[in-house]
């Protein structure tokens, strides 16, 4: 028996237990309608199993109550529709306490033959069932202690003033769903992979939020960095746990050029990723679990009770139980050893993305800025650096050099991809397609070239030259900020940069 699939989500509401219930019977029963053809009753008696289904199926469901709370679990097995080689099995518990609804659906398969061969029909399958779906476009639910920030199974548009909300929201410590952001392509064109269907598909265990503003990308990039950003018809899932200076490589990207070519298969790539996860980290309510427990306990302790009033043969059936309780309790430590090693094999293979992490080129890491331009200097040919841009890379505080690294990166492969393949196209729009956004500058102001004209001009081939032309990656104080200076020599095929780090002063400064 394998898990793959599991949600888990709260209701704010006092009623929340009859809707969810309701919504599972209808579910079940409209199943069997559609694909068999069959009635199937299903009441919600105290204990109930449901009769007369076909060969391998099985459906029942037992009710806790204590006080004012109340638990109803659901098992519901089935084969697959094909040889019935498959069988699936949905485990589902709905807790009412007080004002709060909690669910929880597991989805199970098992083979009933061994054959050493790839579950082909199992990728196309797995999902969020039906029911889940439904509950969730419906209602707003959270998850653990994410309890004021809620949401609904649908795309969240995030517009310009939100963006800080959002910035906040990934690198909150009790969020616990990943967020998949989707961004437009440089020219406004919109993401590729359908929102809705996603956002759908990925109830109850993550958030779907859509950028329509290009412009917010480039916002985004400023605050997070290029390498953590998510531009140019893009997809990222961002983690639960994220930070500024996480690992790019440990929140997925999908780059537009792929997502362009297979937008459906990108999408069932996300999911595959979500689910997978999801179903490994998942950890039952603890108030189901508590409320099951205290009402079997007291349900053994009104049969040991009853057993005890029978005379003579109740301490042999004890006797009989405590050799059964041993047992079981030995087959557990057994479990629970075998399930450790599995989840240290599972740690190996699993968290191998099933889809590469994507990225338009290969970026080390570097220590510094001078160590990047450095690396820089030495791989690309078609950019030239002037002594002036050494010197300023080593005084740079920079958090973020591989930016550097990367946006010479860019700057190399325009004059290979546009100049020598005599294309039309300038580096602004270039660039832009790259992600970097808004902070291209052709010039310098009017104020900057009067009053600090000299910071600007660098020594190249023996003249004095004026080096307007620049790019900012990110934002605020040197840390977080830096420029690069530079001028085109489309004769020459090459961009020579006299400066790179902090940037030079002008009047807002």
């Amino acid at each position: 028996m394998r898990l793959v699939y599991a949600c888990r989500f709260t209701l704010n509401t006092a009623d929340g237990l009859e809707q969810v219930v309701s919504s599972y019977r209808k579910w079940i029963v409209d199943n069997y309608l559609k694909r068999l053809g069959i009635v199937v009753k299903f009441e919600l008696i105290q204990n109930g199993k449901s009769p007369d289904l076909p060969e391998h199926h099985s459906l029942s469901h037992k009710v806790y109550e204590m006080e004012t709370d109340k638990v109803v679990c659901i098992s519901w097995s089935s084969p697959d529709d094909k040889n019935h080689s498959l069988l699936w099995s949905n485990d589902i518990r709905v807790g009412q306490f007080k004002e709060e609804c909690s669910v929880e659906h597991r989805i199970s398969i098992e083979y009933v033959d061994y054959t050493v061969a790839p579950p082909k029909e199992l990728y196309s399958k797995v999902g969020s069932p039906r029911v889940v779906r439904d509950i969730c476009e419906k209602n707003t639910v959270h998850v653990g202690e994410m309890g004021e920030i809620k949401f609904k199974a649908k795309p969240y548009n995030l517009p310009r003033t939100k963006l800080q909300r959002l910035l906040d929201f990934l690198s909150s410590p009790v969020r616990k769903l990943p967020v998949v952001l989707l961004s437009p392509y440089s020219q406004g064109e919109p993401n590729r992979i359908d929102a809705n269907c996603l956002a759908r598909d990925l109830a109850g265990v993550a958030v779907v939020v859509c950028i329509k503003n290009t412009k917010i990308t480039w916002d985004l990039s400023d605050e997070l960095g290029r390498h953590l950003s998510c531009f140019n018809g893009a997809a990222r899932i961002y983690w639960p746990g994220f930070s500024k200076d996480a690992d790019p490589r440990s929140h997925q990207f999908f780059i537009g050029t792929r997502i362009e070519d297979g937008p459906d298969t990108a999408l069932r790539d996300i999911e595959r990723i979500i689910f997978t996860v999801a179903a490994f980290r998942f950890v039952p309510d603890n108030r189901i679990s508590d409320l099951v427990c205290k009402v079997e306990a007291v349900e053994r302790q009104k049969l040991l009770n009853e057993k005890k009033e029978t005379g003579s043969d109740f301490y042999e059936e004890y006797e009989r139980d405590l050799s059964k309780l041993y047992t079981a309790n030995e087959r557990i430590k057994e479990l629970e050893a075998e399930n450790a090693n599995l989840k240290a094999n599972q740690q190996v293979l699993m968290f191998e993305p099933i889809v590469p992490n994507e990225t338009e080129d290969d970026i080390p890491s570097f220590k510094n800025v001078a160590e990047a331009v450095k690396a820089a200097e030495t791989r690309f040919d078609n950019i030239e650096l002037l002594g002036p841009a050494h010197k300023a890379a080593k005084k740079s505080p920079f958090k973020r050099p591989a930016e550097i690294y990367s946006l010479l990166s860019s700057l190399n492969e325009f004059v290979n991809d546009v100049w020598r393949e005599g294309k039309e196209g300038s580096l602004r729009e270039y660039l832009s397609e790259q992600g970097w956004g808004k902070r291209i500058s052709d010039d310098i102001s009017q104020s900057a070239r009067g009053k600090y004209r000299s910071d600007y001009e660098f020594t190249y081939k023996g003249d004095k030259k004026l080096f307007e032309r620049h790019i900012t990656i990110g934002a605020g104080d040197p840390n977080f900020c830096a420029s690069i200076h530079y001028i085109l020599e489309k004769d020459e095929e090459k961009i020579v940069i006299a400066h790179i780090g902090k940037h030079l002063k002008n009047t807002k400064t």
